[in-house]
């Protein structure tokens, strides 16, 4: 393939790895990075634990264990060679019951099958060598589980990228394509400022930090603010993105999505003003008889006030030999611009870390060495949680995880109009929902209380001290699924002519980025016969 001008939109870490690849097969081609964002892993890539994912319960031989192999390594010469910081810290996963432990006898069949090295099961006395503060009937260890920083790590590759003559081109939102025989045009504008993107107090989610006398704006609460003042914090918090999706869900199970509205906002005077329209609009969503009574398309489509309010962004476009979509968040929204098949769509999931600093208890040091977690179920598989020791001191926990209401929304005082109706209109996220609604149910307290999910956290590592937990980062993963409600959790990739579009990514992303990289590249370049080489 003959090419000059490339252009990778998404700059997370498997984007970046991507154009590192091209530069280096193509050192004279003309590669250009976009993103909306004014930095590299702004979103999901730069908001994780840090744990490097062996993919220990990956079914052996498949895709993703074979990609999480290979991005081992090719991971561990690159952080060397570049100066990443990277601790092989060993990982145990700690079962509480016998369910959980004939489960760790099956992700150890798992692991062995696919040559993870020193893959072992140990008894309470052997798992209290490795982690003294460890607690359960039984745990697996992998002894060369590792963490490093990810962010640190995409911040390389860019660097790699721009000394080989790439080019990154932030706060350029990417809005549709023009697919043509030899070449692709890409149309693009300038992108919207960011949301707000803070840490929220410590409180638990459902309490205080709800109701609380004023937000990260300094915006208080009293009853004293004029209607215009209010008006104004209402439209700060409420944010209408464009509408890609419409789902007609008229077989839906039984999920109340005032339940997650109230549980943030529930004590602000706004909420109280448009809970009636929220709670016909759930109506709507939730009841299996209502598919008639959706929204007209001129309600679907009518914009926030203040989006109403936004100067048009003026539109241009340009045109390359070739053009490879990572947009993670965005995948299923740029694929249907482009005219690809809708599914798998995206559903955004937050994940919200707590940390505990090493000056916060004199011992803190000695509470986690490396890193212990529960065992993962397969019924609930947003329910995995560990405590990691961070790459730089201190311990993280996490992830806290809940149906996000807003796919670039880390604020909790906020939530996005467009991408809660994508979501609340695909009739898979109601499938994967009635799939998993009984595991769902009793972790329901822990995902928007904070002291509720340190409790979860204790029953394996019960020395954590809860009062010197603290809210640390927030991120918000891209999670694929089906028109099944079933999660995809593997690399799909789908080509056009010139225009290659990454549907989905496997759990383990971040490891695996460098040979992801790879078999997208050999996809491209080489045709699909090549892609698992």
């Amino acid at each position: 393939m003959s090419i000059s001008r490339v252009a990778v939109v998404g700059a997370g870490i498997v984007g970046v790895a991507l154009a590192r690849e091209i530069t280096s097969r193509f050192p004279d081609a003309e590669v250009t990075v976009f993103d909306k964002a004014e930095r590299v892993a702004a979103h999901q890539s730069g908001h994780t634990s840090g744990v490097v994912d062996p993919a220990l319960a990956a079914q052996p031989g498949s895709p993703e264990a074979k990609l999480a192999h290979r991005g081992v390594e090719l991971l561990v010469p690159f952080v060397s060679e570049r100066g990443i910081p990277y601790r092989e810290c060993g990982q145990l996963l700690v079962a509480q019951n016998t369910d959980e432990a004939d489960r760790l006898e099956e992700i150890l069949a798992r692991a062995e099958a696919n040559s993870i090295p020193g893959v072992r099961l140990l008894d309470r006395k052997e798992m209290r060598e490795i982690e003294p503060n460890a607690r359960g009937v039984l745990a697996l260890y992998a002894p060369h589980t590792a963490v490093t920083d990810f962010t640190a790590l995409t911040e390389a590759l860019a660097s790699d990228v721009s000394a080989a003559g790439g080019t990154f081109r932030f706060g350029t939102e990417v809005t549709g394509f023009d697919v043509m025989s030899n070449e692709v045009r890409l149309r693009m504008r300038t992108a919207a400022p960011e949301s707000h993107d803070g840490v929220e107090d410590d409180g638990d989610a459902g309490g205080d930090d709800a109701a609380g006398s004023s937000d990260s704006e300094g915006r208080d609460e009293s009853s004293s603010r004029d209607e215009s003042s209010e008006r104004s914090d209402i439209d700060d918090q409420v944010h209408e993105a464009p509408r890609t999706y419409r789902g007609d869900n008229t077989t839906g199970p039984v999920i109340d999505f005032r339940d997650e509205l109230r549980s943030r906002f529930g004590s602000q005077d706004w909420f109280k003003q448009v809970e009636d329209t929220i709670g016909s609009l759930s109506d709507r969503f939730t009841n299996p008889t209502s598919g008639s009574e959706r929204p007209a398309p001129h309600e679907r489509d009518r914009p926030a006030a203040r989006e109403r309010d936004r100067p048009d962004r003026a539109e241009g476009t340009e045109v390359f030999d070739l053009v490879i979509v990572c947009a993670g968040l965005q995948a299923d929204r740029l694929a249907a611009a482009a005219g690809f098949d809708e599914g798998p769509r995206i559903v955004p999931f937050t994940s919200d870390y707590y940390a505990i600093d090493d000056r916060a208890t004199d011992d803190s040091a000695e509470v986690v060495r490396g890193i212990i977690g529960a065992v993962p179920d397969p019924s609930s598989p947003f329910s995995e949680r560990s405590v990691v020791r961070g790459i730089r001191g201190g311990l993280v926990l996490g992830p806290n995880t809940i149906v996000s209401l807003g796919r670039e929304r880390y604020d909790k005082h906020g939530f996005d109009l467009g991408d809660m109706g994508s979501t609340v209109g695909f009739k898979g996220f109601w499938k994967f929902a009635a799939q998993t609604a009984k595991t769902a149910a009793r972790g329901a307290k822990s995902a928007v209380s904070t002291s509720a999910f340190v409790e979860e956290i204790r029953k394996f590592v019960p020395a954590i001290d809860a009062s010197a937990v603290r809210a640390d980062s927030r991120g918000i993963r891209a999670q694929a699924i089906d028109a099944e409600g079933t999660l995809v959790d593997e690399l799909r990739v789908t080509t056009r002519g010139r225009l290659t579009m990454v549907r989905s990514l496997p759990k383990s992303g971040a490891t695996s980025a460098l040979a992801t990289a790879e078999r997208i590249a050999n996809q491209v370049f080489d045709g699909p016969a090549d892609a698992d080489d």
